[in-house]
């Protein structure tokens, strides 16, 4: 698998078409998700994976034809669709706020068809973060 700086605490991002099963994998590991709860490790993985391709995508809007971002960031945005706000246990605050920035910024400049689906798959995963920040002051710092 081909690995890239995310610019993101120095992590690194998948490419291509390993990175689609690794934003798979994130969410979708058997030991990573029992039936009442998501660890906080991993779900601060996957928003922060969320945030980084957010911004990639939305930078591809810039450019026709690119569209990688997008399509990971479906392939993600899906998972976390199915994510209920009560079954993440403490994921990072400052993630779930930047994911659901990133996610918003990132809607209100869809192209109409909006790419892979993306306008409802960031709907859901906005539901799922707005009701995680809903449920608890979120005390992030600036």
């Amino acid at each position: 698998m081909e690995l890239a700086k995310d610019g993101l605490n120095g992590g690194t991002t998948a490419q291509g078409a390993e990175g689609l099963e690794a934003a798979r994998q994130v969410i979708s590991s058997p030991d990573a998700v029992t039936a009442t709860s998501i660890p906080a490790d991993l779900s601060t993985a996957a928003l922060r994976r969320c945030t980084a391709l957010a911004t990639r995508a939305r930078a591809d809007l810039l450019t026709r034809g690119r569209q990688d971002a997008a399509a990971q960031l479906a392939a993600l945005l899906e998972e976390m669709g199915s994510w209920e706000a009560s079954h993440l246990l403490d994921p990072e605050p400052t993630m779930v706020v930047l994911a659901a920035a990133a996610l918003q910024d990132l809607a209100d400049r869809l192209p109409v068809p909006a790419p892979a689906g993306l306008e409802v798959r960031i709907e859901l995963a906005l539901t799922v973060l707005h009701a995680v920040m809903d449920r608890g002051r979120v005390g992030a710092p600036a």
